[in-house]
């Protein structure tokens, strides 16, 4: 395993096998705890606790010590992804809906706002995740403009141009402001550190800062993070293989993370027990 600081660090998963886990560096070792036997999706922090999203549980908030203090159960029909907290209100990824509800806080998790990006109450742009800087939201989706009758496999042809998108948002003028990055294959995990852009491309199986290409996995790319000079990524099962084979020479079929080092260009695999990853976080 490449030289690795020691950190903590929080791994959702989704789907089949989901949970949060909790994976531990110390002394070049590391250990993996399940946190949460439920399948989860976006995780952020708040304060000293955390917030993490279930698509069968609804809003988990945890202390300090990783124990649940709240939970609130949401419909299980909005297709919930990513997440952000901005004074003290929580974003949340409605990706069924088109939509990012509004949360509050310190209000027994209201919902008291929405942004939408198209009116239908069918997933046609699937949104999926997010990320706060001052009063800009950043927020990456597969479509824009919506595509009708939304389908994963309508983004794997070779002849299919791809409509993914980066996009900037101004929460003060409430208005999409700038498509930061397009003609992107399901983009996903889009975060600011160090006043630079990283976000997953994740059908190219690949890691981006700004315009350049600093990672490439060898599965579905999805769950990001950064610390110095270390990047953690995140590889889940992949789907559609035969297309994906059509594109690619090799394709590593297991669950797991990369720890990169963006300096040297080293990279060691950890593998998490489960099938699909969707947010990691440095705590």
């Amino acid at each position: 395993m490449i030289p690795i600081d020691d950190c903590k660090l929080l791994i959702s998963c989704c789907n089949q096998n989901g949970g949060l886990y909790l994976v531990q560096f110390k002394h070049q070792e590391y250990e993996i705890e399940k946190v949460l036997n439920v399948g989860c999706t976006g995780i952020t922090k708040y304060g000293s606790s955390f917030v993490v999203i279930s698509n069968s549980h609804g809003i988990f908030i945890l202390d300090e010590n990783l124990q649940v203090i709240k939970n609130k159960a949401l419909s299980t029909e909005l297709d919930l992804h990513g997440i952000a907290v901005d004074n003290d209100k929580v974003y949340i990824v409605e990706t069924k809906t088109n939509s990012i509800g509004v949360y509050n806080l310190e209000n027994d998790l209201e919902r008291i706002d929405e942004i939408r990006f198209s009116p239908e109450n069918d997933d046609v742009c699937h949104v999926n995740d997010l990320y706060i800087v001052n009063d800009k939201l950043y927020v990456s989706m597969f479509s824009n403009p919506p595509r009708k009758n939304f389908s994963f496999s309508t983004y794997f042809p070779n002849k299919t141009i791809h409509k993914g998108v980066i996009l900037e948002y101004s929460l003060q003028e409430r208005k999409v402001v700038k498509i930061c990055y397009d003609k992107l294959l399901q983009p996903h995990s889009v975060l600011n550190y160090d006043d630079t852009m990283y976000y997953c491309v994740s059908g190219e199986f690949l890691v981006k800062r700004n315009e350049e290409d600093v990672f490439k996995c060898l599965g579905y790319t999805r769950g990001l993070a950064v610390r110095n000079q270390m990047m953690f990524i995140g590889q889940s099962e992949s789907r559609q293989i035969p297309v994906l084979l059509k594109k690619h020479t090799n394709i590593l079929l297991d669950c797991g993370i990369y720890v990169h080092d963006i300096s040297t260009k080293l990279s060691s695999f950890i593998p998490i027990p489960s099938e699909e990853i969707y947010g990691i976080l440095v705590i």
